[in-house]
């Protein structure tokens, strides 16, 4: 997993703060180059649903923990991913990928679960990997556990993945919050993503964050009084991981990938007061309003180095706040004009 991990460094060595690194890193470990981290544990409890399609959330399996993060990956079929990506003595494939945030008072730490096709080649990927400080791990059958951290929030995860104590999954909330995002024939989702940010979750975040990044995450909590977040990573088809290894290496960038990000804001504030003042900010970024299929959207970019730049559309409707983020405009306006909200 070394190789792995050395590739995501380099995509994000550019970046300035240690939150952004901190993001990236797992929006490209789990979401980009393997959209597979664990679903949860799968045995015994009736079978795993066949994508990471919004209603499929409520059929899998968590730790029976409080959870602030929950990334759920898994493609229509198994994503094979090279030995040499992974430092492995062969190719693998994985079956589906969760990744859990847990909270407490003394901090946050996450837990990884890692399911490939058979316990064989599971057995052969645990034994490769090296713990660094504040890690754990564990095999069970199929499935590799990874816990990072430290403190009672660990503590409770390890406990609670070796006591192999897992629920479905039956957040209410953001179940009806997935619930909105698109999933169909060209809209695949490879992966998607559920967070709520509790003091703790703002706190582990703020460690890393310079007082410049830090105001504006409290103007944006304040502004929209924040509760759901959900986010979905799209592909037209199912992802080639070699492919989309080869690319990056090549090109050092995604943009030229069918690759799409779909993110959620829900507010806790009355629309009539969210969309004055969402339109408020974005026109204060260099957003400009346009229209498309009958939708008022706000056409704003990303810079991500190099003299690129990456097309963002965002839709406030009522309440809730939609963007898209993707190297091809058109997918992203395919995905912002989904949305079934």
């Amino acid at each position: 997993m070394k190789n792995l991990l050395n590739e995501v460094h380099k995509t994000v060595s550019k970046m300035n703060t240690k939150l952004t690194t901190k993001l990236l890193i797992a929006l490209l470990v789990l979401l980009v180059a393997t959209p597979i981290i664990g679903a949860g544990c799968q045995e015994g409890r009736g079978q795993p649903p066949a994508s990471s399609s919004p209603s499929a959330l409520s059929s899998t399996l968590v730790p029976n923990t409080p959870l602030d993060v929950y990334i759920y990956a898994k493609q229509d079929s198994p994503t094979k991913i090279p030995a040499e990506m992974i430092d492995a003595p062969n190719d693998i494939e994985v079956e589906s990928g969760a990744l859990w945030g847990v909270p407490a008072e003394d901090g946050f730490a996450f837990g990884m679960g890692l399911t490939l096709t058979s316990a064989s080649d599971a057995s052969k990927l645990y034994a490769e990997i090296r713990l660094e400080e504040n890690s754990w791990k564990l095999l069970s059958g199929n499935t590799i556990y990874l816990v990072l951290g430290s403190g009672s929030a660990a503590e409770s995860l390890k406990r609670v993945i070796s006591n192999k104590d897992f629920k479905y999954y039956d957040d209410s909330e953001s179940l009806q919050i997935a619930a909105t995002l698109p999933s169909g024939d060209t809209t695949k989702l490879a992966a998607i993503a559920i967070a709520k940010p509790s003091k703790a979750l703002i706190g582990f975040i703020a460690k890393d964050v310079d007082p410049e990044g830090l105001g504006l995450i409290n103007m944006i909590l304040k502004l929209v009084n924040l509760k759901v977040i959900a986010g979905g990573l799209y592909s037209p088809q199912q992802i080639d991981i070699a492919k989309m290894a080869r690319v990056i290496e090549s090109e050092g960038s995604i943009l030229n990938l069918d690759l799409g990000l779909l993110v959620l804001v829900k507010s806790g504030l009355p629309g009539l007061i969210v969309e004055p003042a969402v339109k408020k900010l974005l026109t204060e970024k260099g957003f400009t309003e346009t229209s498309l299929g009958g939708f008022t959207l706000y056409k704003g970019s990303w810079d991500t180095g190099g003299g690129k730049v990456m097309p963002i559309l965002v839709r406030i409707e009522g309440n809730y706040i939609f963007a898209a983020i993707s190297g091809q405009e058109s997918y992203a306006e395919t995905l912002i004009t989904r949305v079934s909200k």
